[in-house]
C-alpha cells in the first residue's frame, strides 16, 4: 500500500475513488497538471503504490499551454 501524503487528503480521496471505479470495471484516465514543484510526481507515486494490483499504460510529461 502506498504511503499517505501529508496535507493531500483531498487529492488522495479523489485518486482512491478513481482507482475504486477502475477496480469496479470502469475505464478512467488521470491527468495531473500544475506548476513545477507542486507535487505531481508524489501523487503519481501514490497512485502507482496504491494500484499495485493493476496494470497501467505508459505516462508522459508534456508542456501544455
Amino acid at each position: 500500500m502506498a504511503q499517505a501524503l501529508r496535507g493531500r487528503d483531498r487529492e488522495q480521496a479523489v485518486l482512491d475513488r478513481l482507482l475504486d471505479e477502475v477496480r469496479a470495471g470502469d475505464s478512467r484516465v488521470l491527468v495531473l497538471r500544475g506548476e513545477a514543484g507542486v507535487g505531481k510526481s508524489a501523487l503519481l507515486e501514490y497512485v502507482t503504490g496504491t494500484a499495485a494490483d493493476m496494470r497501467a499504460g505508459p505516462g508522459t510529461g508534456r508542456w501544455l499551454r
